[in-house]
């Protein structure tokens, strides 16, 4: 047990080193890590991506919650955004972990592993998800905070490569939209949390010292340092220019997805 803590609060500060460092959540680099450990630690291959997954929404509630109450103390946080798009992400979110539990892990590896390779392609023509300006209408903002969430939920991320760029698009400053897109990221992490709890409670292939498809022992130790870390990695990135930090984020997803694909 100790031993495990020490190697997940070691991952902690990898993660959240990465997230400072590069603007990202920690989840990105946190499911392919974790799904090396489980390997090694010999947990079934039926349910190793799917811990891998709702254990990264757990470390991101602390996190998230960490991250919002910064940029509620800068009043970075437009509320009038954030609620309906919270509601439509509760549902998204929940309905995502019911949909991801169902696939086979390793299409479910596969598709985390398309999506590193869409960040690292991203960044290397260094271009952002793009919306077209519109003014806020009535129920948009629900249908894409359910569409945010579900994605998420799914591959075990904050959401903050969509919300931002919605955000954006709506008329938010950049100030804002990443403020509240940190705030979004806690309903996508406890609600996709809850549904891989709910949905593992009564899984036999599951090891000792989970929560659902949550381990403990993962949770507890990447949390411990993540929030820490991650203060220092944003310091870092202040020292380095963004061109090399950004081929230095492509890279990693580059790593990241041939891993997931072929691994």
């Amino acid at each position: 047990m100790i031993e495990a803590l020490i190697l997940f609060a070691t991952l902690g500060i990898f993660a959240g080193l990465i997230a400072g460092m590069f603007g990202v959540g920690g989840g990105i680099i946190t499911v392919p890590v974790l799904v090396a450990c489980f390997i090694q630690y010999g947990f079934e291959d039926a349910i190793m991506v799917h811990m891998a997954v709702g254990t990264s929404l757990g470390c991101i509630v602390f996190t998230g919650i960490s991250s919002a109450y910064a940029h509620r103390q800068k009043n970075a946080i437009n509320y009038k955004f954030f609620k309906p798009i919270a509601l439509g992400i509760v549902i998204g979110a929940f309905l995502g972990a019911l949909f991801a539990v169902q696939l086979n892990g390793n299409i479910l590896k596969i598709i985390i592993g398309i999506f590193a390779l869409f960040v690292a392609i991203q960044m290397g023509i260094n271009r952002e998800i793009e919306f077209k300006q519109r003014a806020k209408r009535n129920k948009e903002p629900y249908f894409v905070g359910t569409g945010i969430g579900f994605t998420s939920s799914i591959l075990g991320i904050g959401g903050g490569i969509f919300s931002v760029p919605y955000l954006k698009a709506s008329g938010l400053p950049m100030t804002s939209s990443i403020g509240t897109s940190a705030a979004c990221g806690i309903p996508i992490a406890v609600f996709g949390a809850l549904g891989y709890i709910i949905s593992g409670i009564n899984n036999a292939l599951l090891p000792p010292l989970t929560l659902g498809y949550i381990y403990l022992p993962a949770l507890l130790g990447i949390s411990l340092t993540s929030v820490i870390a991650a203060k220092y990695g944003a310091h870092i990135a202040h020292h380095v220019s963004e061109k090399i930090l950004k081929r230095m984020m492509a890279s990693m997803m580059l790593l990241i997805s041939f891993y997931m694909v072929f691994l």
